[in-house]
């Protein structure tokens, strides 16, 4: 499912989506759909949003708020270390909780289907 935000037609849905949707208040459609992705999240390279959603998503994973830990999928390693180094931030607070075994890192979006299958075992 793609849900972008109406006010941004720049940003389209992700390409994984199968149904789309528009909602019209961002933080109601980012807390909404993240609640619903029990299965887990694959994070595209973004900017600020995309990083806040990372951040939105790891939160309850953190306290495991929602119950177990959804399984959290970065795709493009160079993007998430070195242009917008999320990942080290994410795996610091992650480390020695449940949440740091359902986080994955990968170089391509054909890799994030067969990482999101491994965390979810």
């Amino acid at each position: 499912m793609g849900i972008p935000t109406w006010f941004y037609g720049h940003e389209p849905p992700n390409a994984f989506a199968g149904h789309i949707a528009k909602y019209f208040a961002n933080a109601t459609r980012e807390d909404g759909l993240l609640a619903r992705c029990n299965a887990g999240v694959i994070f595209l390279p973004g900017a600020a949003g995309t990083v806040q959603e990372v951040f939105d998503n790891a939160t309850p994973d953190y306290y495991e708020s929602r119950g177990e830990p959804t399984p959290m999928v970065l795709v493009d390693r160079a993007h998430w270390t070195e242009r917008l180094p999320a990942w080290p931030l994410l795996m610091s607070p992650a480390r020695e909780r449940s949440m740091e075994s359902r986080i994955a890192l990968v170089d391509s979006v054909a890799e994030a289907p067969e990482a999101l299958a491994r965390l979810s075992r």
